[in-house]
């Protein structure tokens, strides 16, 4: 049975939207996942980083997925390695990051893994793009549409840098 998850692609280092297309290119390859939906690309500054440092672009893509949310982890996270990222969890400029927003409504926190993200009510970066997605999409901890966290003022410091919405049919 195939679960709807939702990753957040970002990337501050080298080409980044050459990074973000590879990434899902990568993506597509794990077995079990299907990619049906990927948000535009937006720019936004970096949050909580020291010193000066360039902005990301960022990407939501919805996925379908046939196994377990760790298995999903690994997959991404090798991803990440490949592609050069080092220094995971630190406030670091890096070539991809790709975080898991929301795996299906599940509710999970464990040392290594925190669905829905931890952080996802807070980052204007990753509601706008998952928005753009899915507008009505249930946040499975307060029970309330994702929409309803997004402060309009910070909405508008999130830039459109490619307005594209792919959708598998």
């Amino acid at each position: 049975m195939n679960t709807s998850a939702y990753i957040l692609l970002g990337s501050n280092l080298g080409d980044r939207e050459k990074n973000l297309r590879v990434a899902l290119a990568k993506m597509k390859t794990i077995p079990g996942l299907e990619i049906v939906a990927s948000s535009g690309i937006y720019i936004t500054e970096p949050q909580q980083m020291a010193g000066e440092n360039p902005p990301f672009m960022n990407q939501v893509a919805k996925i379908e997925y046939q196994y377990l949310p760790n298995e999903l982890l690994n997959a991404l996270e090798l991803i990440e390695k490949n592609m050069g990222r080092t220094g995971k969890g630190q406030k670091e400029p890096r070539p991809i990051d790709l975080d898991i927003l929301l795996f299906g409504d599940e509710i999970i926190e464990t040392d290594v893994l925190s669905v829905p993200h931890r952080e996802l009510l807070n980052r204007p970066f990753a509601m706008v793009p998952l928005l753009e997605i899915d507008p009505d999409v249930i946040h499975p901890v307060t029970r309330e549409p994702i929409a309803e966290f997004l402060i309009e003022e910070e909405a508008k410091e999130i830039i459109l840098y490619k307005d594209h919405v792919a959708r598998q049919i």
